[in-house]
């Protein structure tokens, strides 16, 4: 689906929620889940003026891959962002992608001055 709007977020973290209920996800699991994807979401609105995409799709009938991808300019202090050594706009929750990485099991990230994807797993732990 396309991201333009909160309300598109809204609906990314809808689709989400119903797919972990499908998989019968901890109450905590799925929260870690919705935070993260909104997390993810809103940064497309944050941080490009482009709209971007939002991906969900149960794998391996125990898990699910989240990817958000954006046409923005990309992210220059990547290295730092995710090491959390650097205080950067605060937006959301506040959590951004240090936040979102950790919450979910699998993380990968894509940035060049084209964009940046996203690609994260969350496990159903048993």
């Amino acid at each position: 689906m396309t991201i333009r709007s909160e309300h598109d977020i809204r609906i990314a973290v809808n689709a989400v929620r119903i797919l972990a209920n499908s998989l019968a996800f901890s109450k905590v699991d799925l929260q870690k889940l919705i935070v993260a994807v909104s997390e993810l979401t809103q940064n497309v609105l944050d941080h490009t003026n482009e709209p971007g995409i939002f991906i969900c799709e149960m794998i391996e009938g125990r898990g699910i891959q989240v990817t958000v991808q954006d046409r923005g300019k990309g992210i220059k202090e990547l290295d730092q962002i995710l090491e959390g050594a650097n205080d950067f706009q605060k937006k959301g929750l506040g959590l951004g992608l240090v936040g979102a990485k950790r919450l979910l099991d699998d993380f990968q990230i894509e940035t060049s001055e084209k964009g940046t994807k996203v690609i994260a797993t969350k496990w159903k732990n048993d």
